[in-house]
């Protein structure tokens, strides 16, 4: 299981790019990420946003790897 800390910077980040980035799909992955701050379980997340597990990982190692940066 991926362990992700956030910072309170992070989450605004994550809470305002879930809106306000132009593209849909980065809004998706920042909601994703979002919900994971927030302490929601990937069963969750996964049926909430109707994605897969797998694409759930990859948004999650990606946000790991590079921040949100990464994800856009």
């Amino acid at each position: 299981m991926l362990r992700i800390t956030f910072t309170k910077e992070e989450i605004d980040a994550l809470h305002y790019e879930r809106f306000h980035h132009p593209h849909p799909r980065v809004q998706r992955k920042m909601e994703a990420l979002y919900l994971k701050s927030q302490k929601y379980a990937h069963k969750e997340i996964i049926q909430l946003l109707r994605i897969s597990e797998p694409t759930l990982l990859n948004y999650l190692r990606d946000y790991k790897e590079g921040g949100i940066s990464k994800l856009k």
